[in-house]
């Protein structure tokens, strides 16, 4: 299939943008889109009055325009994209290229002043040049056309501009190595890191670095392994050095935990705690227009955007690390998702998980873009990384029939229209291939083992849910062997929440949301509550062992699950923490499809992931 191609006609207002962007539209055989119609009653009116729009105006339109630009696969859009943040906004919606309108503003005047019965007034022509970021040098997706001449004359001239432009992201990653069919060795991975932290972070001059990696729920990410090598590196260089695992609503990482995660490179006391309810600053909020734009109208409610006041103690540098894997939330995880909700206060993470279980998990899983996705990284753009320098450490692994393999390293700096996006963008692209596991027919039985170092929550234990779904039967069955899952929810408030409602679909959640304040007082629980039901659609059968100390019988019946002893259950399918992902046979001579690691993947038939 053939990459989309989606152009962006730019330009101050007058520069002749909708009538080039119609017929290039035309010529391209694509959708044209007016950008204008998109804006709010409450914006024409600004305009219409000659006010002029501010960032807060223009955010929620350029949501709803990037929202159905990624909708097509050939569109030429008609609109301003002033400033390189608005362009960056729009770049978002991927394979993007954009034709520069070149206007002499004498000339514009002439022409708004010849309008009629347009809500831009020549009042407005001022404060459109001063608004005007002309592209940069490194804006290598953007051809400047002379705008002055007839429209014709000006499609040819673009047409013939766009054929030199590649379809893409303007920038590249600092570092892109991976594919499918590469191998990243412990020599190479040492190696690269070591390279990393001579360029990247000494050669820069940093000398405070905060590291940022996630917890040991993450343990096959090699996030643990970089953070080492960077810290030995670093402090053997004379930096000051800490560590901040991005915990989000997790529990406090024990010193058994720090140990598993870094191999004794990193000392526990070195090791910072987030806590997500306290400690934090508040920078700002995504508005609830915007969220609305973006969510197609599921939520319309601002997202405040909190993050642990550590992050802002004035370090040189912070260092990202972490894997870009499908994620039931914002559909690939880490990149920002690392400092906004990893390291975000209460607010942050219950608002920006509630928006995602609204706009329906299984759209949003293994997506590269989604509506969280855009909450996020416009929350880092625009609050946080104005006030910290960070690099992007990211990596892509994979749960093969030998083990688990890493495939890639990315890395990048700053934000979404910087080298740091475009890392991610080219880290997501690989976890696709490397993560998504299409299956030509829905599998009727799958059995899930859960790493009891890694899950001892249901919290974590149902990514097992999350993953898998996808692919399951109507009427099929999930068993998730969870030998370490001893509660419910992270701590004691979730988990009285988790007993109290259960898992009983997303009908009943919104219900209880309207009767219990304390559910509404936290969304992330109420989403986690729709994430982990399966709407009815299958069986879910969690095999724990309360005599080691495991959910009984009766808790995990209580929550709308189906219970079997896990020893039972182990000996009857024949599989263990070593038995590789693939399909298998029973004792009984049953087919079922065992999963060794579903943290690492997901997934799915084509009615699921088109």
């Amino acid at each position: 299939m053939m990459a989309p191609d989606r152009v962006v006609v730019m330009g101050v207002a007058g520069s002749g943008k909708s009538k080039v962007a119609a017929e290039l539209a035309a010529r391209l055989g694509a959708r044209f889109l007016e950008a204008d119609e998109f804006h709010s009653a409450s914006n024409l009116e600004k305009m219409s009055a000659g006010v002029p729009l501010g960032d807060d105006d223009r955010w929620p339109w350029l949501a709803a325009l990037r929202r159905v630009m990624r909708h097509e696969r050939r569109v030429v859009v008609a609109c301003s994209a002033l400033k390189r943040d608005y362009r960056d906004a729009l770049r978002a919606a991927g394979h993007v290229r954009f034709v520069d309108l070149v206007a002499d503003r004498d000339e514009i005047v002439r022409r708004i002043a010849r309008r009629k019965d347009h809500f831009m007034g020549a009042s407005l022509v001022a404060s459109q040049f001063e608004a005007l970021e002309a592209p940069g040098e490194d804006e290598t997706d953007v051809a400047s056309v002379d705008a002055g001449g007839a429209t014709a004359t000006v499609v040819d001239a673009a047409e013939a501009a766009l054929s030199a432009l590649s379809v893409g992201t303007a920038i590249a990653p600092l570092l892109s190595v991976g594919g499918v069919d590469r191998t990243i060795s412990n020599d190479s991975l040492r190696e690269l890191v070591g390279q990393i932290a001579t360029t990247e972070v000494i050669g820069t001059g940093a000398q405070r670095v905060l590291l940022v990696p996630p917890d040991h729920t993450r343990l096959h990410s090699r996030a643990g392994e970089i953070v080492g090598i960077l810290f030995e590196s670093l402090t053997a260089a004379g930096c000051e050095v800490a560590v901040l695992p991005a915990l989000g609503t997790h529990a406090a990482m024990t010193d058994r935990d720090i140990t598993l995660l870094f191999r004794h490179r990193v000392p526990p006391d070195r090791v910072l705690r987030h806590r997500w309810r306290q400690g934090l600053v508040r920078l700002g909020e995504i508005s609830a227009a915007e969220v609305s734009a973006l969510s197609g109208g599921r939520m319309a409610e601002p997202i405040p955007v909190e993050v642990n006041e550590v992050v802002l103690a004035g370090w040189d540098l912070v260092v990202s690390v972490g894997q870009v894997v499908p994620h039931e939330v914002i559909g690939m995880a880490n990149y920002t998702k690392n400092l906004v909700v990893g390291l975000g206060g209460a607010p942050t993470i219950n608002r920006s998980h509630f928006l995602g279980a609204v706009c329906d998990l299984e759209a949003i899983m293994g997506r590269v873009h989604s509506p969280v996705r855009d909450v996020v990284d416009a929350a880092f753009d625009r609050f946080v990384a104005g006030r910290i320098s960070v690099l992007w450490i990211l990596t892509v692994v994979q749960d093969t029939p030998a083990g688990v393999v890493h495939r890639g390293l990315f890395v990048g700096r700053g934000c979404s229209g910087e080298s740091g996006g475009a890392a991610y963008r080219a880290a997501g692209d690989l976890s696709v291939r490397c993560n998504i596991e299409m299956v030509s027919d829905p599998l009727v039985r799958v059995a899930c083992w859960l790493d009891p170092g890694e899950f001892t929550t249901a919290w974590l234990a149902n990514k097992a849910v999350y993953r898998t779904r996808m692919a399951l039967a109507d009427s099929g069955e999930l068993i998730v062997l969870a030998p370490g899952v001893s509660r419910f929810g992270p701590d004691p408030t979730i988990d009285a929440l988790i007993r109290r409602h259960g898992y009983r679909g997303t009908r009943a959640v919104l219900d209880a949301l309207e009767r219990d304040p304390e559910l509404a007082e936290n969304l992330g629980a109420a989403a986690h509550l729709i994430h982990g039901s399966s709407e009815a659609r299958f069986r879910i059968v969690y095999c724990t062992d309360p005599a080691s100390g495991g959910l009984t019988r009766d808790d995990v019946e209580a929550v709308g699950y189906e219970w079997r002893p896990l020893r039972v259950e182990l000996d009857r399918l024949g599989v263990g923490a070593a038995t590789p992902t693939g399909p298998r046979l029973d004792g009984e001579g049953m087919p079922f499809t065992h999963v060794a690691s579903p943290a690492l993947g997901l997934w799915a038939t084509s009615t699921h992931f088109p």
